[in-house]
């Protein structure tokens, strides 16, 4: 018989993965950058890390985006490829 409890639990995994990935990305952020996003700000879709903010702070994370992009590749198992 199949068993619910753990058909749900892959999706429970997948979503508490998804939300400690988007709290490291905004720890690399804020450490090469001195920016404070929230996890609301930021959205992973296809690769790319799209962050929902003013465009001042789309401007610096673009001055620091290859520090940032270095930095996730080496500390995540999350491939990300590019931040708009």
């Amino acid at each position: 018989m199949f068993n619910i409890e753990k058909y749900l639990e892959k999706f429970s995994k997948n979503i508490r993965n998804a939300e400690l990935n988007k709290t490291k990305i905004l720890e690399i952020i804020k450490k090469h950058t001195n920016l404070n996003l929230l996890p609301e700000e930021i959205e992973i879709k296809n690769y790319i890390a799209y962050i929902k903010s003013s465009p001042a702070v789309k401007n610096k994370l673009f001055i620091h985006k290859n520090k940032i992009l270095e930095e996730i590749s080496t500390s995540l198992s999350t491939k990300i490829i590019d931040i708009k």
